[in-house]
C-alpha cells in the first residue's frame, strides 16, 4: 500500500476536465469520494450526493470550490428529483454522472424479507433508472454514465445475495444503455474487489466474528486470495473511474471493467 500512497495520487493534467459538470453519488465516504477527489483534481465541477448533509458538507469543505453538496436518498423519487433539480439549477448541463448507491442489505436469498429484496431492487436498479431519466437530458454530446457494481458481478459474495442477484442486472442495463444513448453518451461499469473501505472493513469485522478469528487475519486470509496480494486503495478506483469518465475514455463504451487486483477468477 506505501506505493500508491507515496507516488502522485492525482496523475492528471489540472485541465483535464476544466469547465465539466459531474454528479457522483455516493461521494461522502469510500469509492465515491475517491472518484469525486480525482474530477476535482483534474479540473470538474462535482455535486456530491449523499444521504447524510454532515459528511456531505465536509466533504466539500476538505474538497474546495469545486464541489457541491446535495443530500437525498436516491432509492427514493423524492431524492432523485432533488438531485436533478440540484443539477440544472447548479450546473445547467453536466458531462458526467457516477451512479453509486452504496451496498445493499447482506444476507441469503431465502432469509431476506420480500422488503429487503425490494430496497436492494430501488437502490440498485430502480433509482438509478429514475436518476438516469431526468438527468441524460442535461448531459452533453460525449457525456458519460459510469456505475459502480461489485465483483459479485462475475462471482458471488457469501451472504450477499442481493448484490449477487441484482448487480449482474446491472452489468445488462449497462449494454442495453450504451445502445439506446450512443453515439452521444458513453455507459459503462466499475466493478471493484476489496477495497480498503468502511464498508469492506465492516464485513471483515463481521466474518471474523463468524470465524472466530481476528480481523487482521481475515484480511490476511482475503489478501492471500487476491493475486496482487493486497487489498485497492480507493485512490486506484478514482483514477480509474475519472479515466472512464474523461473524453480520454472516448471509445470506451458498453463495458464492464473489473478493477480487483485479479480476485475474480471466472472465465471469461
Amino acid at each position: 500500500m506505501d506505493d500508491v500512497e507515496t507516488h502522485n495520487p492525482y496523475p492528471w493534467r489540472e485541465d483535464l476536465l476544466q469547465g465539466s459538470a459531474f454528479v457522483v453519488g455516493g461521494a461522502s465516504s469510500g469509492l465515491g469520494r475517491a472518484v469525486a477527489e480525482h474530477l476535482v483534481a483534474a479540473g470538474g465541477r462535482v455535486l456530491l450526493v449523499a444521504r447524510s448533509a454532515n459528511a456531505l458538507e465536509e466533504t466539500a469543505r476538505e474538497l474546495g470550490e469545486r464541489a457541491f453538496t446535495c443530500a437525498a436518498d436516491l432509492a427514493t423519487p423524492d431524492g432523485v428529483d432533488g438531485v436533478i433539480e440540484e443539477a440544472a439549477r447548479r450546473f445547467g448541463t453536466i458531462d458526467g454522472v457516477l451512479v453509486n448507491a452504496g451496498g445493499p442489505p447482506g444476507g441469503s436469498a431465502l432469509e431476506l424479507s420480500d422488503e429487503q429484496w425490494r430496497g436492494a431492487f430501488d437502490l440498485l436498479i430502480a433509482g438509478p433508472l429514475r436518476l438516469l431519466r431526468g438527468l441524460l437530458p442535461l448531459v452533453n454530446d460525449g457525456g458519460s454514465v459510469l456505475f459502480v457494481t461489485s465483483s459479485s458481478v462475475r462471482q458471488p459474495i457469501p451472504m450477499l445475495d442481493t448484490s449477487n442477484v441484482l448487480r449482474p442486472g446491472v452489468a445488462a442495463l449497462v449494454k442495453c444503455l450504451a445502445l439506446e444513448l450512443g453515439p452521444k453518451v458513453r455507459v459503462n461499469a466499475l466493478a471493484p474487489g476489496r477495497f480498503d473501505t468502511a464498508r469492506v472493513r465492516w464485513m471483515d469485522q463481521a466474518r471474523a466474528e463468524e470465524g472466530g478469528v481476528s480481523e487482521e487475519e481475515q484480511r490476511r486470509t482475503v489478501s492471500e486470495g487476491i493475486p496482487l496480494g493486497r487489498y485497492g486503495h480507493p485512490r486506484e478506483f478514482g483514477r480509474t473511474a475519472t479515466f472512464l469518465l474523461s473524453p480520454a475514455a472516448s471509445y470506451i463504451t458498453g463495458t464492464s471493467l473489473q478493477i480487483d487486483g485479479g480476485l475474480v477468477t471466472a472465465v471469461p
